[in-house]
Formats: C-alpha cells, structure tokens, sequence
C-alpha cells in the first residue's frame, strides 16, 4: 500500500505554523506523511512540489521535494490581489485533479452564499436581509429608511473591510477597523457620501445588511462562534462554541480587530433560564441544519465556523460562515478541546480512504 500523505496548503509557508506544526507532530500514529506547500511551488512539468516534509525523527519540517500529495487541507487565505492572481487557478486545477482529495472544497463568496441559502425555509428566517450593492444610489436609498447600514465585501474574513455607517440630521458617519484600530470618515452631504462610495464600489465588490444592535448589556459588541467539524464516521458534530467580545465604542467583535475570546458558559451566564433555553434551541436548529444545506448547495466541507449575532430582543443571527475557520477562540476558552482538533484531519483522511475503497469494492464487483 502506498504512503497516505497529508498536504497543508498555504499561501505563505510560515501561515499557521503553530497550528500546522501540531498537526504534523501526530500524522506518525496514523501512518500518515505530512507536507506543506504553497501553491505556486508546483513544477507544472514535472509535478513535483518544492516544500517541506515534517521529520518525525527531528519533530521539525525540513526542505524537501515531493509529489503531490494524496491528500491536501486547504488553509489558503487570499490577502493580496497578487496572491489570488498567482495562487487561486491553480489551487482550481488542484481541485479538479482525480488523484487528489481535498478534505473540503470551501465555500463561495458571502453573496452567493446568502442568495443559495435564501430558498431554504428554516435557513432563511436566520439570514439578515441582504442585497448586492452595484451603486451607491442604494446605500444612500438604504439610509432614508434606516438611518443606518452595514457594508461587507463579498470576500475576506476577520473583519476587514466592514464599513459601518450612521447618519443622523447633520452628518454621515463611516466606521471601519485597521486591525485593532478603529477609524472613522465624517460627510457633510450625500453628495460628499454618494462619490466617495463610488470610488470603494469601483475596487471591491459589497454586499449590504442592516447594523443589528448586538451589544451586551454594558454596550460591548460580540457574537457566539459555532466550531464544527466532520468526525472519524464522517458526520457533522459541534466541536465547541465560544464568544468573542469587541472594544467598547467598535461594532465587530473579530479577534483580529481588538476582540477577546469568552468561554460561552460566562457569557450565557447572564442570561435568564428561558432566554438560554430559546437560544439553545435556535442554536440547535442551525447546527443540525447549516452543514448539510451547505454541502448539499456547494461542495462536499470538512469545518465550517458559523458567527452567530444575537440581538437585544432574543432574535438570532447567522452573520457568517467560514470553511477555513480560526482556532483561536474555541482553544483559548476550551483548551481541553486542543488535542481532538489536531487528530480530526487524519481521521477524517481514514475515513475518506475507508470511502474510496469501498466505492472501488462497489465498481470492481
């Protein structure tokens, strides 16, 4: 039988080392071999890969060249323009290769996620209204009714690039993050607003929700962070939840924008035992629903993080959903679920490999 290999795609070699270094230090119990490589170092005549064998002698990656590998966990994240330019076609070709097995296809971008996720019932009544912004006539239509909306662009994660704007009877009032740092943009006109929105429409392209108040009781903004993952049967199941609260005066709740992980036993905490009971229940629903809907409207997934608002009023929100999720909130406030996320990848690899030989069992028969 021919080595099983495990393949971490990324765009930068050295993004998530921590992460894939755990990962890579238990591939030796499953007999399994893992690489790590970026896209671009693929030699399209020869197909062999300039990257980096972990050594299990020495518990480190060393240089190596290496074909590719049988199975590949796709950790790119498209930052640069550059990047998407050079990295995604080839990662599209990769995909479409029948010796290679993807541990998940990923997810399309947040319009066509919502306008898929739209016709489902149970789905939907989650889902704030969302329509793709073509022109800044629609923003200014938006703020006649609402006095406020919120602008994410239809790729990219972590917050960047959320713009949240207020108008009152004097001003309009954008905010955004760089990083931890919030900044803020004052218009005197919808004039002065319409054109300046024009220019952003011009380099990225927006979908636009309502600013739902989702603050604590003391003002600071969060949401709830669902992790799932597909265990060694192959099935869906809640590895953990957690909260990840914002500054005071910011209205996202990202890690990468100023946020702290919260373990959701403290923060449901002050909810009463009805409203814990309710949000239970709707979290329930999600969990039991989303993944499948997902695979079943795109491709097959292998995680999903799902970002969660829940509102003043006990209404529930999905905000986001992410095939390549952080970590960082779920193992800060369950650090005990540490050692299950670094095995998950290999035994879901075995039960793939489970699958694929009895699906040639099946043909030879």
């Amino acid at each position: 039988m021919e080595p099983i290999s495990l393949g971490f795609l990324v765009v930068n070699r050295k993004h998530e080392n921590g992460y894939t270094t755990e990962l890579a230090k238990r591939g030796q119990q499953f007999n399994i071999e893992c690489v790590r490589f970026e896209p671009t170092s693929i030699d399209p005549s020869t197909l062999m890969i300039s990257g980096e064998k972990f050594d299990y002698s020495i518990q480190k990656w060393v240089s190596d060249t290496f074909p590719i590998p049988s199975f590949i966990y796709d950790r790119c994240f498209y930052n640069r323009k550059e990047s998407i330019k050079k990295s995604k076609p080839i990662v599209n070709w990769l995909k479409k290769n029948p010796q290679v097995t993807f541990l998940g296809f990923g997810l399309p971008d947040k319009w066509r996620i919502f306008s898929l996720l739209q016709s489902d019932p149970i789905i939907s009544s989650y889902l704030p209204d969302t329509e793709l912004v073509y022109h800044a006539e629609q923003i200014l239509r938006r703020l006649k009714i609402d006095s406020s909306c919120l602008l994410k662009p239809v790729t990219g994660s972590r917050g960047n690039g959320i713009i949240a704007i207020n108008q009152t009877s004097e001003t309009i009032t954008l905010t955004y993050h760089k990083g931890s740092d919030k900044k803020t943009k004052i218009f005197y006109s919808t004039k002065e607003l319409s054109g300046w929105c024009e220019k952003l429409l011009h380099q990225q392209t927006y979908i636009m929700q309502p600013l739902l108040s989702l603050y604590d009781s003391h003002g600071y903004p969060f949401d709830i962070r669902l992790f799932l993952q597909k265990n060694q049967y192959g099935k869906w199941e809640l590895v953990g939840k957690g909260v990840r609260k914002g500054y005071y005066g910011s209205f996202l709740s990202n890690l990468n924008a100023g946020g702290e992980p919260l373990t959701y036993e403290e923060w449901s905490s002050s909810l009463t035992p009805k409203q814990k009971v309710l949000l239970e229940d709707e979290l329930n629903t999600i969990i039991n629903q989303l993944p499948l809907l997902l695979e079943n409207k795109c491709h097959r997934l292998f995680e999903i993080g799902i970002d969660i608002g829940y509102s003043k009023d006990g209404s529930v929100w999905i905000l986001d959903m992410n095939s390549k999720p952080g970590r960082k909130t779920l193992i800060e406030t369950n650090p005990q679920l540490a050692e299950k996320l670094y095995l998950a990848p290999f035994h879901y690899c075995l039960h793939l490999l489970k699958q694929d030989s009895q699906k040639g069992v099946e043909i030879n028969e």
